[in-house]
């Protein structure tokens, strides 16, 4: 409503051009009618299909956005691991009178030079685990991203769903006050003509308002559903409408062998690559244990009289076995860790599983009600009020409550219809995932 004042002094400068004056209460109501308008023109624009919004989340979601740069962290790490300690050049001199520098070039004068070249040699495999722990990691980071695609487009079909449903709620609501609008308008005519007492034109005013007040209600629900599902795709929400019908299924039993076996869950994978990465770690900490040693190789050269010395080198740390007790220990404690996050993560998805299915077939067990049994009997039953009203036999109440039941129906079924869509999805999209789509 925050456009209103300038809408209306642009309509009061129309109408003062073409010199028509009228009451800016009438341009209110206008521009409420156009308001109106043009959010059932944004309801009625092509919607998404759920193919192209599963594509959306994995191009445009920023959590999966966040997956990728963690794995691509983790391909930089697994470059870095694989590096090996280099070798040390270094040049000394040693001997140096200020006082006698001599002449000549500087390899010529009274001034001792070493040059040494070192190298460290790593012991007990700590390259060849070091570079398992980063391969590991890499593969558990891969595994992340699907894992957290398959998450991020499950929310995307839970939104997509939920939008159909607020839409299709957004409609009845709209049927629905266009009938009680229509009854209304009518109860006045019969009022005024003195064939309706002004108790029943009363009650059907009320039931007007009220109806306008639940299409309201609902037009705040769909924009609500369109925020949710444009977080997730990375959409403008206004732009957003759906498209795909609601999916039938009459039997849920052949569903039962279409479903995934439990491991090729991603994230279940990536909890044992993560063990397969504490074991691998526990074996760097162990490796550790062994000093490495390093080697060296030292030339020296004594001017003036030329003289040239080779030498070699070796260096080893003492005491490194004794030091490294924390570090293992502390090792061990990570794998138990990541055991026990796989064995919670493997019976929470055991949990999940279960719970869909039975989510699934309760919904179908749902939907096939509603829409065999209690919607074609709600709809009959208020054919057969208003039929009986129009012929004196039923009283205005028992038509108003006939009218509010067949609505509580509808909306119970774009309910269930939602409940048994989004129950699919997340069974469908474990699939998707399973053969790695």
């Amino acid at each position: 409503m925050k456009e209103l004042p300038t809408t209306l002094a642009a309509l009061d400068q129309c109408a003062m051009s073409t010199g028509v004056v009228v009451n800016k209460k009438v341009w209110i109501v206008l521009w409420c009618l156009a308001s109106a308008a043009v959010n059932a023109q944004d309801l009625s624009r092509p919607g998404l299909t759920l193919k192209e919004v599963l594509q959306l989340v994995r191009v445009n979601n920023r959590d999966v956005s966040a997956a990728k740069r963690m794995h691509d962290a983790a391909v930089a790490d697994a470059r870095t691991a694989a590096v090996t300690p280099a070798p040390v050049l270094s040049v000394n001199m040693q001997q140096i009178d200020p006082g006698h520098l001599g002449r000549g070039s500087l390899w010529a004068r009274p001034v001792d030079t070493v040059i040494r070249v070192e190298q460290t040699v790593e012991r007990g495999g700590k390259a060849q685990w070091r570079a398992a722990v980063s391969r590991v990691a890499e593969e558990a980071a891969a595994l992340d991203v699907r894992e957290v695609l398959r998450e991020q487009q499950v929310q995307a079909s839970q939104a997509y769903w939920d939008l159909k449903a607020a839409e299709q709620q957004w409609r009845i609501a709209v049927d629905n006050e266009s009938l009680a609008k229509s009854s209304s308008d009518l109860a006045r005519v019969r009022l005024a003509q003195g064939d309706l007492s002004r108790l029943d034109a009363t009650r059907l005013e009320v039931e007007a308002q009220r109806a306008d007040n639940d299409r309201d209600v609902a037009l705040q629900q769909v924009r609500v559903a369109q925020a949710a599902l444009a977080r997730l795709i990375g959409r403008r929400a206004d732009d957003l409408s759906v498209a795909d019908p609601w999916p039938v299924v009459t039997d849920a039993t052949p569903l039962t062998r279409s479903l995934p076996v439990l491991a090729a869950r991603p994230d279940l994978e990536a909890a044992q690559k993560r063990v397969e990465q504490a074991r691998a770690a526990l074996s760097l900490a162990e490796a550790q244990r062994s000093a490495d040693v390093t080697v060296g190789l030292q030339f020296e050269h004594v001017p003036p009289s030329g003289e040239r010395w080779w030498g070699v080198g070796l260096s080893v740390p003492l005491g490194v076995d004794s030091r490294q007790d924390g570090p293992v220990q502390r090792a061990q404690i990570d794998l138990a860790n990541a055991e026990a996050d796989r064995d919670r993560l493997k019976e929470q998805a055991q949990a999940e599983r279960a719970t869909q299915w039975q989510g699934m077939a309760a919904a179908i067990q749902r939907v096939v009600r509603i829409e065999r049994d209690l919607l074609p009997q709600a709809r009959e039953a208020a054919q057969s009020a208003d039929y009986a009203r129009e012929q004196g036999a039923l009283s205005l109440q028992d038509v108003l409550d006939a009218r509010r039941t067949l609505h509580a129906v509808e909306l119970d079924a774009a309910g269930a219809h939602a409940d048994l869509a989004r129950a699919m999805a997340a069974l469908g999209l474990l699939k998707e995932q399973e053969s790695g789509l």
